[in-house]
């Protein structure tokens, strides 16, 4: 029985598993986002009236709404901005232009580059499992012509920039946190940082033989190795505009949902930056709803005392703030995708 077994393997079985498999994977993944984002999401609004959603949206005056717009808009121009720079696109024209046509800007910003930012921000907003990140490598090499191992190496730096930027914006203006732990914890931050480059290129200088098994690893340690060498990458403006997007944007959040809770700017920013933080799991529902919500209920419990009046109101804030930024990042993504002009270059007059 296991001969005939043995013998019959490369028949149909083993044509078909190899691609099967990793399909198969893919859909387990993309069902335990959405079971674990709608279960949250229902668990959520299972303690929170739809009357008291219907109230969080009126809540706001048309002066904050205005101010979380704008805000918003701002930290779209902020990245556009960072891009630019990690990608060096300040230095170069259009590979596909005429000669002496430079790329179409406005305010100092590459409007193809901030075709890019607003497409894949809609991507990442709309698909679970952080799937829309994916779009940014295809973008960058049509839109921008950039090769496709520098956009992935790029886009990896990026959310390294970002996770650090966060962490330290926490540690730095959460509420009442000790001033003894917010050096002990930036300390940290800092040591861990260079620790993992240490730790990189040591991985990088051992053995470089790769087999089947290891290759994918070896992928990821030279995409991380290209992300942490590039000199574009370490400019001190890219910095500048990665903590002014998050600083920007955080307190966007936190003005509207201090204004919904009727609590301190603090704790709305504490239950921002919570939910950030909590899009940045893997795991992630349907257009990031469930798990969003609960980082902003998370930063809003643990920075205001118990059974305070904004915990109440936190989920039906956070619904709010998160249908406000998924509509803002749709609709920008929409005009960028309906104006391919943008990534044009402008002809000489």
């Amino acid at each position: 029985m296991g001969d005939n077994g043995r013998l019959s393997a490369p028949c149909r079985p083993m044509s078909s598993t190899p691609s099967s498999t990793p399909m198969t994977r893919r859909w387990l993944r993309q069902a335990l986002a959405w079971l674990v984002g709608v279960g949250l999401l229902a668990w959520l609004l299972s303690h929170v009236p739809l009357d008291t959603v219907r109230d969080a949206l009126r809540a706001p005056s048309a002066l904050v709404w205005a101010g979380t717009l704008l805000g918003l808009l701002l930290s779209y121009l902020m990245r556009a901005a960072r891009l630019q720079v990690v990608m060096g696109l300040s230095e170069r024209l259009n590979d596909h232009s005429p000669a002496g046509a430079p790329p179409r800007r406005a305010l100092g910003l590459r409007l193809d580059a901030l075709r890019v930012i607003l497409m894949h921000n809609a991507a990442v907003n709309l698909l679970p499992m952080r799937a829309g990140e994916l779009s940014f490598p295809w973008l960058a090499s049509t839109q921008l012509r950039m090769p496709l191992a520098q956009a992935v190496a790029s886009l990896l730096w990026m959310r390294l920039q970002d996770l650090a930027v966060l962490l330290a914006l926490g540690l730095l203006l959460w509420p009442g946190l000790p001033m003894v732990w917010r050096a002990a914890g930036l300390a940290l931050l800092v040591l861990g940082w260079f620790a993992g480059l240490k730790l990189l290129a040591l991985l990088q200088a051992s053995d470089n033989t790769a087999t089947a098994s290891t290759s994918k690893w070896r992928q990821l340690l030279q995409r991380l190795h290209e992300a942490l060498t590039d000199p574009h990458h370490h400019r001190p403006a890219a910095w500048g505009f990665t903590w002014a997007n998050w600083a920007i944007k955080l307190t966007a959040g936190a003005l509207l949902l201090s204004s919904i809770t009727q609590s301190t700017l603090g704790a709305g920013w504490a239950g921002a930056l919570g939910g950030e933080l909590a899009a940045i799991v893997p795991i992630q529902g349907p257009a990031g709803f469930g798990t969003y919500e609960a980082g902003v209920w998370a930063g809003f419990a643990l920075s205001t005392p118990a059974g305070a009046l904004a915990q109440g109101h936190a989920v039906a804030a956070a619904l709010a703030l998160h249908l406000c930024f998924l509509l803002c990042a749709v609709a920008a993504g929409a005009l960028a995708w309906a104006t391919p002009s943008w990534s044009s270059p402008r002809l000489p007059d």
